[in-house]
Parts: structure tokens; C-alpha cells; sequence
């Protein structure tokens, strides 16, 4: 089944130097704890596009040139800034911050790629992961085994940012370390790590020292890790001396990698929570509005609205963001309102959802959005029901239309419509999902090539199921707009005409009501060339979510939740069934 997307930027890596120089300059002019969040936003967008031009000059192996070294010597600088922000030595972070600042002047004046891909870095866009935790890591290594050498290896690309991170705590507590970063390749499950000649020889000539391997993972597989490791091994790294720096750490008889299990019980391993470093430190209670934090992650939240478990929409817990509902402290006033705090991402990746959660506010279409704290975005929690498909009436198939009317409106996207993406999603979800008798009938989606590609592309919603609707005293809202297609799972950026289909799909709507529903749209946003590719996205949106659903029940498994997915697959199934059926030229 395919339910990922693709999520990838070309950019000129001059010109996005030059705007992190006037990042890191709002930096070193800024105080506490303004100037912390300014760093932390440096050292992830310095980590992607670093990797990016690496990635560049090592298509098919990893090496180690001189553009590579200059890249990675700015890159400890910034997070040596870090370090000291994070600890509240403002004047030592801007020393840092300028020392970054000559190296990536170094950087800029030296020869550079044309273009570059930039990758998201998912883990702080999407999964909360902070690289304040590694800090806390690579300081109880130090405390623990004393090391006097180390080489730290980032595995690209969010490992990129997190090795820097750990070399520089290394080397503030006066450790000995060299710094390089590598992209293991092939199946996701098989990675391995192709290396040159020269740059194996240089690693192998430090197989005295720690080898420190720092990513984000362990994934589904944990091959990445693992293929480091192993490589390390063969370089002549003792394995007492290959030491893992996951963000988390399963139990290794989980990992889906045949080598991964085999390398995860040989290895020292360290990690810090995020539950370590912002909830029981109190750090996140203390940038937050006064008041008690309530985890609602991982579909917590369903406790709050349903009157039982039998209720309870699907959720695939792993992919929920980070939440929690922020309740009046005690000796705070009665009508103190309660705030949702939801992970929106850090750097950039917060400041594009709260822009977004503000002007979706502004149009009285989501919740008040009171500001963005560590990465959390802030919003009034607002007193409502949510929907269930049976709830549909003409004042909400009006809201519904003329809010995918706004975002059509206000958040155009410049990508073109990926057909050759979605017909190749289509194609396998509905293979696997129906069995391959049903693909023949995809040959009818392909002359609507030219009508679908002429269309424009937003920043749609993305997740139009009937629980993110909430029926309130003032009318429907709309929740958890923001930022869904700038997840990593389909549809990303699309036509505005996937999120017609789902409310259509979702809602389960009659004849009538899809009418209504497009004809409000239509009014609101005037489209007239939506209607004949509506047919080509219903039955996209019915393929993947057929696809996501049923990887979900087979992650969750066993349980009431697995249980929920398995009769949503069978849903999206039957609706696949009838859309194809029905499809123009079948």
C-alpha cells in the first residue's frame, strides 16, 4: 500500500545561505528565550540544507570533500550557540554565533551546487522530536564512559543537525571529536552504507575512538542504524565502542530489519525523553500560560468528547501529534478558559502553522489561536460536539463549502498536480486492496490526465473526516486545519477538489447533498472546472484511505483499534468498488 507522499523543496543553496546569515544576525541581536528558538530554527534549517548539498556532491557514495567539512565545521559551530542558549549563557552563544557566521561566509564564498533538494526534517516538522533531548544524551555518555576521542556520524538527514549537537556537548566538556555525516542506501529494510575508498580509510583510521552513530530513528526497520554499525564493525570499531543515539529505543526483537535486531543488543544505546527534558523538568509548563497539562496524545482526547469507548473514531496513535489540554490552575479565575497545546513543529514548520491556525480564525472557520510556544501551538479549546457522518444538514453542508472555498482562496500552492503520483498510488492501493481484477478499470482515469494537471494546487486541508467537524453554540469549526498537507502521508499540496471528495467520502453524502455541497463550494470560490474532476479524486482519496486504513489495522494488530481500521478498510473498500464501477468509460 502507498499512503507517503513525497515532501521535497529545490532550492539554490546560495541564496538560503544568505537567509540563514540573516537568521543567525536576528540571533546573536536577540535575548532569552527569543534567542534560543531563533538558534534552534538555525540549526534545522542549517541541517537540511546541509545535507542536501551533500547529498549532492555523494549521488552514489559517501565521501568526505573539503564543500563537506566546511559544511560540517558550521554546523558544530551552531550548535556549540545552542548548547550555550539552551543553558542561558547568551553572551557565550552570540561568541558562537559568530564563529558560525565567519565559516558560513567561508561556505558561501566557496564553489556550491546549482540546486539542491532540500528534505523536510520530519521529526521536528512532525513527531516532536527536540534536539534539546540529545544535549541531555551526549552529556550522561560523557558523565558515564569518560571519553577522551570520539568520531560522531550523523546519519542524513535530521541526523545531520542531532550529530552536531552531540559533537559540540562533547566538545564543550573537552572531548576530542570529528564530525562527518553519511546516507545509508537501498530498501528501506536493507539499508547499507557505500563508502569511497578515501573516506573508509579515514574512518578506519580512528577505530581507536568512540564511534558515536546519531539519527532519529530507529524506524519500522532500524536498517539505517544498523547499516552504520555494521560498517563501523568492519572498519575495526570494537562493537563496545559503537554506541547508538536513537531518539527511542524499542525492544530490538521489534525492529522488521533481520541486521538490525542482530546489531541492536550490541550496542550501548542512549536517549532522553521528551517527557524527560519538558514535562517533568517543567520547562514546557513554564512557557505556557499558567494552569495543569492533561496529555490528550495518541487519542487521549476521544475520553473528552464520547460518552464511551463505542463511540470512539479511529485513531492511529503513532501518527497523532503531541497534545495536551492546558486547564486553569487552581487559583486562576472560573471563566478561565482551557487552551489546546498541539505540537505544530519547530522553526519554520511552527511558524507556517501558526500563520495558518491565525488566518483560519480570522475567517471564523478554526479556533482562537493565541500563539506558538516551543514549538506547541496554543488554541482556545472550544466547548463543542464532534460529527459523525449521520450529522449532515444544510447549515453544515454550507459551512463545509464555504470553508474548502476559503482554503482554496487563501492558500495557493505552486506544485503541479503529481498525476503520475496519484495514478500510481491508485493503482497499487487498489491492487492490493481489491485484488488485481479491479485495475483494468483504472485505464478510464487515465484520459483525464489533461483536465486534472490544468488545475492549481493549495495547501488543503487535507482531513475532512466528520470528528475534526465540532457543532458549537456559534455555528461548525472546523479543527486540526493547519498543517495536513504538510504531513508526510498523502496528498500533500493537491487540487482542492481531494478535499471535496473526502467531505463527500466522509460524510457518506446522497446525490442532494453532494449537489448542495458543490454547488456552495462552486459559488463561494468560483470554480466552474471542478465538477468533471471530481470523479478522478473520489476515487483517489478512496484509495488511499482504503490503503491507510489498512495499514493501520495491521500496526495496531490486535483490539478495539485495530478493529475500528479493519471496518474502515472494508468501508473504503466497498466505496473503491462502486467509484471504479461507476468510473466515466467503464
Amino acid at each position: 500500500m502507498i499512503v507517503y507522499g513525497t515532501r521535497e523543496e529545490e532550492a539554490n543553496p546560495r541564496e538560503r545561505l544568505a537567509s540563514l546569515r540573516r537568521l543567525l544576525f536576528e540571533a546573536r541581536a536577540a535575548s532569552p528565550p527569543a534567542q534560543h528558538d531563533q538558534i534552534v530554527e538555525l540549526l534545522i534549517a542549517f541541517g537540511e540544507l546541509e545535507a542536501a548539498v551533500v547529498d549532492a556532491l555523494c549521488p552514489e557514495a559517501d565521501a568526505n570533500p573539503a564543500l563537506a567539512r566546511r559544511l560540517r565545521q558550521a554546523a558544530v559551530l551552531i550548535a556549540h550557540a545552542f548548547f550555550h542558549s539552551w543553558t542561558g549563557q547568551t553572551a557565550r552563544a552570540r561568541a558562537w554565533l559568530l564563529k558560525a557566521d565567519a565559516a558560513l561566509g567561508r561556505v558561501s564564498a566557496g564553489e556550491l551546487p546549482a540546486s539542491v533538494v532540500l528534505r523536510v526534517a520530519e521529526g521536528y516538522a512532525y513527531y516532536g522530536l527536540y534536539p534539546e533531548c540529545y544535549l541531555e544524551s551526549a552529556a550522561r555518555f560523557f558523565r558515564e564512559l569518560r571519553p577522551t576521542a570520539a568520531v560522531c556520524i550523523g546519519i542524513r538527514s535530521i541526523g545531520t543537525s542531532l550529530c552536531a549537537v552531540v559533537a559540540a556537548v562533547l566538545e564543550e566538556l573537552g572531548c576530542d571529536v570529528w564530525s562527518c555525516t553519511v546516507r545509508p542506501r537501498g530498501h528501506p529494510f536493507q539499508r547499507r552504507l557505500v563508502l569511497s575508498t578515501r573516506f573508509a580509510e579515514e574512518l578506519s583510521g580512528c577505530s581507536s575512538r568512540y564511534a558515536l552513530v546519531v539519527d532519529e530513528g530507529p524506524g519500522l526497520s532500524g536498517s539505517s542504524l544498523a547499516a552504520v554499525a555494521e560498517k563501523a564493525a568492519e572498519l575495526g570499531f570494537p562493537d563496545g565502542r559503537i554506541i547508538l543515539f536513537p531518539s527511542w529505543e524499542p525492544p530490538g526483537e521489534a525492529l522488521l530489519s533481520e541486521s538490525a535486531r542482530a546489531r541492536w543488543s550490541r550496542h550501548r544505546k542512549y536517549t532522553t525523553s521528551f517527557e524527560a527534558v519538558w514535562i517533568e523538568s517543567g520547562r514546557l509548563a513554564r512557557s505556557l500560560p499558567q494552569g495543569e497539562l492533561l496529555d490528550l496524545s495518541a487519542g487521549r482526547w476521544r475520553a473528552l468528547f464520547y460518552d464511551g469507548d463505542a463511540d470512539y473514531p479511529a485513531v492511529q496513535p503513532q501518527h497523532e501529534r503531541r497534545k495536551y489540554l492546558l486547564r486553569g490552575a487552581s487559583d486562576a479565575p472560573a471563566e478561565s478558559a482551557p487552551l489546546l497545546v498541539k505540537f505544530a513543529g519547530l522553526g519554520r514548520y511552527g511558524k507556517t502553522a501558526l500563520a495558518r491556525g491565525e488566518r483560519l480564525a480570522a475567517a471564523g472557520f478554526g479556533p482562537p489561536v493565541l500563539g506558538l510556544a516551543q514549538g506547541f501551538l496554543l488554541a482556545s479549546f472550544v466547548p463543542g460536539r464532534p460529527l459523525a457522518a449521520s450529522g449532515v444538514d444544510a447549515e453544515l453542508l454550507d459551512a463545509v463549502g464555504r470553508y474548502i472555498a476559503f482554503v482554496a482562496r487563501a492558500f495557493p500552492a505552486s506544485r503541479p498536480v503529481p498525476f503520475d503520483e496519484i495514478m500510481e498510488m491508485i493503482r497499487v492501493n487498489t491492487e492490493e486492496g481489491l485484488g488485481p481484477g479491479w485495475t483494468g478499470a483504472l485505464r478510464a482515469l487515465g484520459p483525464m490526465r489533461r483536465e486534472v494537471c490544468a488545475r492549481p494546487t493549495v495547501a488543503i486541508d487535507g482531513r475532512m473526516l466528520p470528528h475534526e467537524w465540532l457543532r458549537t453554540p456559534q455555528g461548525y469549526l472546523k479543527t486540526d486545519g493547519v498543517d495536513h498537507h504538510a504531513d508526510h502521508f498523502f496528498p500533500g499540496c493537491q487540487d482542492i477538489a481531494w478535499d471535496i471528495a473526502g467531505a463527500i467520502l466522509e460524510f457518506d453524502l446522497d446525490t442532494a447533498a453532494q449537489a448542495a455541497l458543490l454547488a456552495r463550494y462552486q459559488t463561494s470560490a468560483r470554480d466552474r472546472t471542478v465538477a468533471p474532476v471530481l470523479p478522478f479524486y473520489c476515487i483517489a482519496y478512496a484509495a488511499y484511505r482504503l490503503g491507510y486504513a489498512t495499514l493501520a489495522s495491521q500496526a495496531l494488530g490486535q483490539g478495539a483499534e485495530a478493529a475500528r481500521w479493519r471496518a474502515l478498510a472494508a468501508r473504503y473498500a466497498s466505496r473503491l468498488r462502486q467509484l471504479l464501477a461507476s468510473a466515466p468509460g467503464t
